[in-house]
């Protein structure tokens, strides 16, 4: 009787012994493999684990061992042996193979990271007959330590990257057999090819650890192999020695809501250049000139470029590919490559532009020197400085931004970074941040900002004629839009001061001042702050939240304390207290309206009743600059009355809503009243509503605030201060003063630039360069 049916026989046996049932279990095999119940997430999550996700290798790479009947500890310990032996039990003669060589030399990498030693000893032979082998042999034993285990960990990264490429790159390597295949069915990108692609760039990556990442050389070389390093296509130079490289895998981007990536081929990087600014070069600056840096030193070109790396062994053949020890790391800058040429074949080449910027923001730490330099420390700056997060692009138009009260140019990290995930803004648009101290005078804050960035156009296009010299956008937030509206109007200030001054010195009985101030009118201290310039570069600002008009918040009793503390530095104050004095006595210096505009800090000329206020109130914008103006409404009643009516809308007709909406214009007291919420399905009716709810909503809006203006207030500025006439556009949000951060007025800000680039057209970039 064959054996299977005889292991049958057993199985149905009903009554057997202990020691019978210990040998059918051991000779017949008559145990079943249990078939059990799991969470189907959990499965696939299963199926998707390989060395870099989990403690053990892919199914697939594990399947290959089997059918080679290979051990993977034995495998690992002898990687060219498991190699051969992989290579000579494929019957498929597919890409397989090589993404399994790959897997297994990570492995083996991994390994050799952990082990003491990277020379295998001898293993304990257990038979007298095999040690007697042994000892008739003539077999040297390795030497402890032969090869260094960091060596020996590159040479493993080094051939992961060898193997993963060829598998990554087989199609092209082997079109015949592609061509050959007679299916037409179409198949979605496959697990495993992500598996190895994302193999391909660990081992990059783990290989920079040690190398490219601490120091930037031309050669590295790598047991018998040698890498080769070059930038954007060209030969390493004394330049790209000053170079670090950090992997994008490595920054923290947690504090930005989406992450702005290319999608192609290549690992991302960021740059770091030995010459870039960050917190403690801002710092040594601001103590070695003691706030007299010259201009261009607060002009500061990006120091931290986005990176693309791809790593290639040279050949054109698998076998070639196989065999080579020479190996090409090509560094790219995506902002000047979209594409890399590899094997005659023009790839997508990816990006990570968040990672430099979200490093560059880690880097300068500006929002702790702005809080620093309100109050007194030995670091206070009276200068503002200029930001560019990209290298200068002469076929991109500009983004100015400028920050509000105690901020930094981190507030814009969300708009910024929404710029950087947008295609068509990323491709037409830099940005160029202000950072600048809110504890000066205004007037003085908008004279040097605007040297500064004329002086910056200047330097990068000295003839004005780029691209980015025209159409340039200017974005503000609270005292940052008021500074701003000044940057774009060409206002003479001068007749208002002397009415002022008139007034202040009529009332007091200072003929004798005012008349001096008179014969001084043409001192060039004062007309350079008074007779305001537009931005040439700048015909569109975008002001977010700003209180024009001021706001009363500046003197409620905590804010009057806070005030008072903030200081202006010592060598800012003597420099204009002297120039004061020469046209007033020192006695009247202190209560002089002059002295208010240029030596009340910039948080208490916020105030509605200060004099910077009563001068630059009905300041108007050039005629040629478009305005847009973004407002918000911390008013929780009004928010509650229109969901209320936006519900009402979508039951009512017209009329009864427009009757609401009377109705909440003429009464204070509005009934918050919660809408019963109603469980939406997705199909093409609760569409139409949804959008139907959200047009009726906005049209509220549009509706209700121009009858509701005196409730309207983001809790800092009413909406009567933010207000200006004749402007593009006015969107009110609802929201706190800190709106611009906030998803909506983001949305609001990309529209509005994608209008600007509908107005006057997209750049016309050059062709895209190929290494």
């Amino acid at each position: 009787m064959p054996l299977t049916n005889q292991s049958n026989r057993f199985c149905q046996t009903p009554l057997i012994t202990a020691t019978t049932l210990v040998a059918i279990i051991t000779l017949t095999g008559c145990a079943t493999t249990k078939i059990g119940s799991r969470d189907t997430a959990r499965a696939i999550m299963d199926q998707r684990v390989s060395v870099l996700s989990g403690s053990r290798l892919s199914s697939d790479t594990k399947s290959r061992l089997v059918q080679a009947g290979l051990d993977e500890e034995k495998c690992l310990a002898n990687m060219p042996a498991c190699v051969v032996t992989l290579k000579q039990a494929d019957l498929n003669t597919d890409k397989g193979i090589y993404g399994v060589i790959s897997e297994l030399f990570y492995a083996s990498a991994q390994q050799r990271q952990q082990a003491k030693t990277c020379t295998n000893p001898p293993k304990d032979l257990a038979t007298d007959y095999a040690k007697d082998l042994v000892g008739k042999t003539d077999v040297v034993a390795p030497k402890p330590d032969e090869i260094s285990c960091i060596t020996a960990f590159q040479d493993d990264m080094l051939q992961s990257i060898r193997f993963s490429y060829i598998y990554l790159m087989y199609d092209i390597l082997n079109p015949a057999v592609v061509n050959q295949q007679p299916s037409q069915l179409y198949y979605l990108p496959k697990q495993r090819d992500t598996q190895i692609q994302d193999l391909y760039y660990a081992a990059i990556d783990a290989l920079g650890d040690r190398l490219y990442h601490q120091k930037m050389a031309e050669n590295y070389q790598i047991t018998r192999n040698n890498l080769r390093v070059s930038i954007n296509g060209q030969p390493f130079t004394d330049k790209s020695a000053s170079m670090k490289l950090i992997s994008s895998y490595q920054i923290n981007l947690s504090k930005f809501n989406t992450i702005s990536r290319r999608d192609g081929f290549g690992i991302n990087y960021v740059a770091l250049l030995n010459s870039r600014i960050n917190t403690a070069v801002i710092i040594d600056l601001l103590q070695h000139y003691a706030n007299d840096t010259p201009l261009e030193e607060r002009i500061h070109q990006s120091g931290h470029l986005p990176m693309t790396a791809v790593l290639v062994p040279k050949g054109n053949s698998i076998d070639e590919l196989q065999k080579t020890t020479d190996f090409s790391l090509n560094i790219y800058n995506p902002y000047q490559f979209k594409s890399v040429s590899i094997l005659n074949k023009d790839f997508a080449l990816s990006a990570n532009f968040s990672a430099a910027y979200g490093l560059w923001s880690q880097d300068n730490r500006l929002g702790n020197i702005s809080y620093f330099s309100m109050f007194s420390s030995p670091y206070q700056q009276t200068q503002p400085h200029l930001f560019m997060l990209e290298p200068y692009n002469p076929n991109k138009r500009v983004i100015i931004m400028m920050h509000g009260l105690a901020s930094s140019p981190e507030t814009w990290i969300g708009l910024t970074n929404d710029i950087f995930n947008d295609p068509k803004l990323r491709e037409n648009f830099q940005v160029w941040q202000i950072f600048y101290p809110t504890n000066i005078p205004m007037l003085e804050n908008r004279h040097q900002i605007y040297d500064l960035i004329e002086r910056t156009f200047k330097i990068v296009d000295p003839k004005q004629q780029d691209v980015a010299s025209q159409h340039a956008v200017l974005i503000g937030h609270s005292m940052g839009g008021v500074i701003g509206r000044l940057l774009v109007s060409n206002d003479d200030l001068t007749p208002k001061v002397e009415s002022l001054v008139a007034n202040y010195s009529q009332m007091n009985n200072f003929s004798a001042d005012y008349a001096a101030f008179v014969r001084h009118a043409q001192n060039k201290t004062l007309s350079d702050r008074f007779k305001l310039q537009a931005l040439p570069q700048v015909d569109r600002a975008i002001f977010i939240s700003s209180p024009f008009r001021g706001t009363d918040y500046a003197d409620r009793w905590f804010t009057r304390s806070l005030r008072r503390i903030i200081s202006l530095p010592a060598g800012f104050i003597r420099t204009v207290y002297d120039n004061l004095n020469s046209l007033f006595t020192e006695g009247v210096v202190s209560s002089n309206p002059l002295a208010q505009l240029f030596l009340e800090n910039g948080a208490s000329q916020l105030s509605s009743r200060s004099y910077f206020n009563q001068l630059t109130a009905d300041v108007t914008i050039a005629p040629n600059v478009a305005v847009n103006n973004i407002i918000a409404t911390d008013d929780k009643d009004l928010s509650n009355a229109l969901n209320q009516l936006t519900a009402k809308a979508a039951n009512s007709t017209t009329d009864d809503v427009s009757a609401s909406i009377t109705s909440l214009k003429n009464d204070n007291t509005t009934t918050t009243v919660k809408p019963a919420t109603e469980t939406k399905l997705y199909n093409t009716t609760s569409l139409a509503q949804a959008k139907q709810s959200l047009d009726e909503k906005k049209q509220l809006l549009e509706s209700v605030k121009y009858g509701a203006t005196d409730r309207v207030s983001d809790g800092i500025v009413p909406y009567n201060s933010s207000h200006l006439e004749g402007v593009e556009s006015e969107k009110v949000l609802t929201g706190r003063h800190n709106v611009h951060t906030s998803p909506q007025a983001i949305l609001e800000l990309r529209r509005i630039l994608h209008q600007q680039l509908t107005r006057y057209g997209v750049t016309q970039a050059p062709p895209d360069r190929q290494p």
